[in-house]
């Protein structure tokens, strides 16, 4: 540390910003470690001083997040993003299934919890609804899936549990539904539905369910088309701040949004197909996995997606990255679902352009919020002035791609239609729109078919067409790490 100096920072300022090496192949790797050495700079002893290199450091990182594009862009963020910070989450209570797994109905639930239904049930996806006598409140009974793991659906009645410690008091509105147990156990069998499941639920064979009181605005999406436009904005803003604020305290939501590279791999493939934001491939079906988002006007939901986090600040930034993408995408999704019937390919075969239904104004105002109230809720204390993004830019290319659906092909390879038995097959390609006649002269693995799955953002086995968005979310990410390491170290931002 003795020996690096401002010239050092200069020498390392001019590199990131070079053409030189930007089209080399390996050229993230270059920039990763310059950037790292002003990494280090700022995390040596005394660093943070405002009279060292530290500083100065600090503040060329910074400036260099808004300097750079692609792996230079990335190698800053990234080197940003590792500052050490200390987070660890809370210890959940462990397995409480020493009773097994007890059975009830329908009925009898209710009764046994001193609930009077009123009106009609209905689901909700997979949950079954009914309306309460006590004002405002709904029974939700979460049918288990087949796929569905016992110890997932455990985990969702113990955080609820969990965060309803007095040490989880938000100053933001967030509704925490009342879990029931039956019998002592969190999960049961439940029999006797007063409705039959949708056609596209397959229960779990041990007809597994587990149940909660919630308030009746707990299915209020930001982007229903019934949310006027502010309302979405100010949920958004606060489902930021609740995820930041609860990432502080160690605990992750880590699907606000199903995100996926392609949804069809992922039977295949080892990370199931899920979305990695930093390698910046192309986004599959991005508003189909906006239309349920688990976030509404209550606060955040589905807490079976909550994870402890304890590791590496690299972790972390990627955590933080997913959530700001994900927010980011909702509220692209919240202008398109104003009307669903402009989607896919018109008549003539051309993408459908969507643009007009944009609001440029309140987009941009929605991106500011999504920052601002995560920055605040992660590092407790006022965010920046000026956002870590051009967010002119970054708004003018949301709508150019969101808005346009040009990308909604892929190719349904043949090793996963291998995976596949006859009638999912066939049943798979007569919903994209395949006909009878066509579908009786396949057959799984013969070769690779063209299917309309999109809209997707970035063409099949391509990067994303919108690397803006990737760099914001970089951007974002790294700098809630910045300001939560230089709270934790200097007590400033």
């Amino acid at each position: 540390p003795p020996v690096l100096d401002r010239q050092t920072i200069a020498a390392v300022e001019t590199l990131l910003q070079s053409d030189r090496f930007i089209r080399v192949r390996q050229s993230y790797f270059l920039f990763r470690e310059a950037a790292t050495v002003l990494r280090d700079m700022i995390d040596s002893p005394g660093g943070t001083n405002r009279e060292g290199t530290g500083q100065r450091a600090l503040i060329a990182l910074a400036h260099l997040l808004r300097k750079t594009r692609g792996t230079a862009h990335r190698g800053v963020a990234e080197a940003l993003g590792s500052l050490p910070v200390t987070i660890k989450g809370p210890r959940l209570p462990g397995a409480d299934n020493a009773n097994g797994i007890p059975a009830t109905t329908w009925e009898r639930l209710a009764r046994d919890h001193g609930l009077h239904l009123t009106g009609d049930v209905r689901y909700v996806g997979r949950s079954l609804v009914a309306k309460t006598s006590q004002k405002q409140h709904l029974l939700v009974v979460k049918l288990a899936k087949k796929e569905d793991r016992i110890e997932n659906l455990r985990q969702e009645i113990r955080w609820m549990e969990h965060l309803h410690q007095p040490s989880y008091g938000c100053s933001r509105r967030f509704h925490v539904p009342v879990p029931l147990r039956v019998h002592g156990q969190p999960v049961f069998r439940l029999s006797r539905l007063p409705r039959r499941p949708p056609d596209t639920i397959t229960r779990h064979p041990r007809e597994l369910a587990i149940a909660f009181v919630a308030l009746t605005d707990y299915f209020v999406y930001p982007n229903h088309r019934r949310v006027d436009g502010e309302t979405a904005r100010e949920m958004l803003g606060r489902n930021a701040f609740l995820m930041g604020w609860l990432a502080a305290k160690g605990v992750i939501h880590d699907a606000p949004i199903p995100l996926f590279h392609n949804r069809t791999q992922r039977l295949r493939r080892d990370d199931q197909g899920q979305y990695q934001w930093f390698r910046a491939g192309r986004l599959d079906q991005w508003l189909d996995s906006c239309a349920f988002p688990n976030l509404g006007l209550s606060g955040l939901r589905d807490f079976e997606h909550l994870t402890s986090f304890s590791g590496e600040s690299r972790l972390l930034y990627r955590h933080i990255g997913s959530h700001f993408l994900s927010l980011l995408l909702v509220a692209g999704s919240c202008f398109r679902c104003r009307d669903g019937s402009r989607r896919g390919l018109d008549t003539a075969g051309r993408p459908v352009d969507a643009r007009d239904l944009f609001d440029r104004r309140l987009l941009t105002t929605m991106v500011r919020d999504i920052f601002r109230n995560y920055y605040t809720g992660f590092c407790g204390t006022g965010p920046p002035e000026r956002l870590p993004v051009d967010e002119d830019r970054l708004v003018d290319r949301m709508i150019e791609e969101m808005g346009v659906d040009r990308y909604m092909t892929e190719l349904l390879r043949r090793s996963d239609q291998q995976q596949m038995p006859d009638g999912q097959f066939r049943d798979f390609l007569r919903c994209k729109g395949y006909d009878g006649d066509t579908l009786e002269k396949m057959h799984p693995g013969q070769r690779d078919i063209l299917i309309n799955s999109g809209p997707h953002l970035g063409d099949f086995n391509r990067q994303i067409s919108l690397p803006e968005l990737i760099e914001a979310v970089a951007a974002m990410s790294a700098v809630c790490i910045a300001g939560r390491y230089m709270t934790q170290n200097t007590g400033t931002t």
